[in-house]
């Protein structure tokens, strides 16, 4: 039963973002936000700038994770089946989310019992403690098997920093959007903008080792002749989804969902930006 279970999500992963799949992983992560939204409510856990904030977090420990299944040396992967499953799509960042609301649990009774001040301090040093044990893999395997490139980590990122300050003081000081200097806005922005610009150096200085995977990007990707023009896509996208959930968020009683949405948004860019700088950063 299990290794039915194995074969079948390994058939998954190995198809690739079609369509189909593409509608597949948007309902998965409607379901998601659905019950994350429960689960929140149900424990009466505050969610604010703060928690949001601290959640990405965790985002970067499923990007770094995801790295894992990457780890081939010599065609053989150094995480063995069927374990390295559980680091592909969705499994990865399903397994992150119980981690996290485990540890979110955990500090937020700690909180209730006047044993802390605030929840989001032990949720996010998990996160990052996780996060860095992750990271001290990546770097072994860099080590011992590859490389690790810190010069790819300050391209990439630095390009992703520029066009984000762009984006924001287009739309602070030409669209005269106040409310963009909300710093979740400005994550929002950066995540996807880092996504962009993985996808844009991979693929403009390395097109014979990396390709896009999602379909809309692909078409760009093919009528434009470069990686880069994901800017151009993320900000026509991003633009007026900041207009409309801001929108959003000045209706009464719907501030908690607003944060939810912006956080799966988050995590959408996020996500793949870490996994596909990583892998550039390990050459792999």
């Amino acid at each position: 039963m299990f290794e039915e279970f194995f074969t079948w999500v390994a058939g998954l992963e190995s198809s690739g973002y079609t369509i189909p799949m593409t509608i597949i992983y948007a309902l998965l992560v409607i379901l998601g936000l659905y019950i994350l939204y429960r689960w929140i409510k149900r424990n009466k856990i505050p969610i604010n700038t703060a928690f949001v904030l601290s959640s990405c977090i965790y985002v970067i420990l499923g990007g770094l994770l995801h790295v894992l299944d990457d780890m081939v040396v010599n065609g053989v992967s150094v995480i063995t089946y069927p374990w390295r499953l559980l680091f592909t799509t969705p499994q990865v960042y399903i397994l992150v989310m119980i981690f996290g609301l485990i540890v979110l649990f955990i500090s937020y009774q700690l909180e209730k019992k006047k044993l802390i001040l605030t929840y989001v301090k032990p949720f996010s040093a998990c996160g990052i403690i996780a996060c860095a044990a992750v990271l001290g893999i990546l770097i072994w395997f860099g080590a011992s098997y590859t490389t690790f490139d810190m010069g790819v980590i300050a391209i990439v990122v630095g390009i992703a920093a520029a066009a984000t300050a762009l984006l924001w003081a287009f739309l602070r000081f030409v669209c005269r959007w106040k409310y963009v200097t909300h710093p979740i806005y400005f994550a929002l922005m950066g995540s996807h903008f880092l996504d962009s610009s993985a996808t844009g150096f991979a693929l403009d200085l390395h097109p014979k080792q990396y390709y896009e995977q999602h379909v809309l990007g692909d078409w760009l990707i093919g009528l434009t002749g470069t990686g880069y023009s994901m800017f151009l896509l993320k900000a026509a996208i991003l633009i007026p989804a900041i207009w409309i959930l801001e929108k959003f968020r000045r209706q009464e009683g719907f501030e908690v969902l607003w944060y939810l949405v912006i956080f799966v948004m988050i995590v959408v860019g996020l996500g793949p930006g870490i996994r596909d700088l990583f892998r550039m950063v390990l050459w792999i």
